[in-house]
């Protein structure tokens, strides 16, 4: 997301070198990602999208910007797996994507054979700008269906991803009879109205991941609407099957280290694909500390692929928790209060009852627990009944709790 439409062959193989540099691939972000812009236009927007798409060639495939990508993307593709990498593509389950090129609609087969020929890794569907096909009249989930039966005929290992953002993760307000509905192209295509429409219910059958709300922004009221649609999905997340609360936005710049700091912690607790979306050339120590940490990196990466649970929402104060592989938990303090450090605590869950009170019920009752602070890498003691820590305003702590 850092270049917009201006992307090119010099410009990704640039960012494939600094992934290296800068040690992310050591950290496991092995996914190079090129998002909108990459296909043939006949005429641009003043913004860089496309008002008149290129038609499709003789074989029916989606031409390449050759003013961009002189040699294909193969040359990409190519140049991203020498370096250890792998390469993810973007397009859209409608005949134009959000930036206005050419979208895979009716053509899903013939795209997702091209993408594999051309040595893709990872290809994203955008279904959230184009009013064309409809998540009620079956057209959108067909579209999708068939491009992940396109991408598993290809024989090709391939991550699929649905960006399926505002539409079909459904109107905050639960609101069955349309009261004050406004009768327009986007709510008669893409809001979901029953739960068979909506994302949860058929994303893990149809990808390995999917998008839940709206795109990120760089701010903190974006990511605690994102993070908070995923309360109560957990149960839809497994090995091969992830919520995504949409990319990161750790780096850019509009947020403080402490908000930055929070936005890492309930991505690893969420164990949610950490998509980076910053100018690699402009990456600062503290965010490249920060995302690379081992430790939290390993909560997020846990093989067990469980999503963290919010298992208390106070005013000013989230509790959320997630069972690790080895038998520990991972703990996110997250202090949403805008003016104050909050004293926040946790009950460990050593009463010797079933007390739904105790936030680890019903992995308690525990006599001691060992608690270290993962980012700080520092062992905080041994501890029993409860446990308080200071958190600073719009910041957050994560935590190991591992039972003595």
């Amino acid at each position: 997301m850092a270049f917009s439409f201006n992307v090119s062959t010099s410009g990704l193989m640039k960012m494939a070198d600094l992934m290296v540099q800068t040690g992310l691939k050591d950290s496991g972000y092995v996914y190079l990602l090129l998002d909108d812009g990459w296909p043939a236009c006949d005429k641009f927007n003043t913004n860089g999208g496309c008002s008149i798409p290129a038609p499709r060639d003789a074989q029916g495939r989606i031409v390449i910007d050759k003013q961009k990508f002189p040699n294909g993307l193969i040359e990409v593709t190519n140049y991203v797996h020498t370096k250890g990498l792998k390469f993810g593509i973007y397009t859209a389950p409608h005949a134009r994507t959000c930036g206005g090129y050419t979208g895979s609609l009716q053509h899903e087969a013939i795209d997702a054979q091209a993408f594999a020929d051309w040595g893709i890794d990872f290809v994203k569907l955008d279904a959230g700008c184009q009013d064309d096909c409809s998540i009620h009249d079956g057209c959108l989930k067909s579209s999708l269906t068939r491009m992940r039966d396109g991408l598993n005929a290809t024989g090709r290992t391939i991550v699929y991803y649905i960006d399926d953002g505002n539409p079909t993760s459904g109107p905050k307000v639960y609101n069955p009879f349309k009261r004050a509905w406004p009768d327009d192209t986007f709510t008669r295509t893409h809001i979901a109205t029953s739960w068979a429409e909506f994302v949860d219910s058929w994303g893990p059958d149809m990808a390995n991941m999917w998008k839940l709300w709206l795109d990120r922004e760089d701010n903190w009221n974006s990511l605690l609407d994102n993070v908070h649609q995923q309360v109560g999905m957990q149960w839809f997340q497994s090995s091969g099957a992830y919520n995504n609360p949409d990319f990161m936005t750790v780096g850019q710049g509009h947020m403080t280290q402490g908000q930055y700091r929070a936005e890492m912690f309930l991505y690893a607790i969420l164990g949610a694909p950490l998509i980076l979306s910053f100018d690699l050339t402009k990456a600062d120590k503290f965010t490249m500390d920060l995302v690379t940490n081992p430790e939290i990196l390993a909560v997020n990466q846990g093989p067990d692929c469980v999503q963290g649970t919010n298992v208390k929402a106070y005013t000013s104060v989230d509790v959320w928790i997630k069972p690790l592989s080895d038998n520990t938990f991972a703990v996110t303090l997250l202090n949403k209060d805008p003016n104050n450090s909050q004293r926040v605590q946790i009950e460990l869950g050593n009463s010797g009852s079933d007390s739904e009170d105790e936030d680890f019920f019903p992995a308690g009752p525990w006599k001691q627990v060992h608690i270290r602070n993962l980012y700080t890498r520092t062992d905080l003691g041994l501890f029993s009944g409860s446990f308080q820590i200071q958190v600073p305003s719009l910041d957050a702590v994560i935590l190991k709790i591992s039972p003595n």
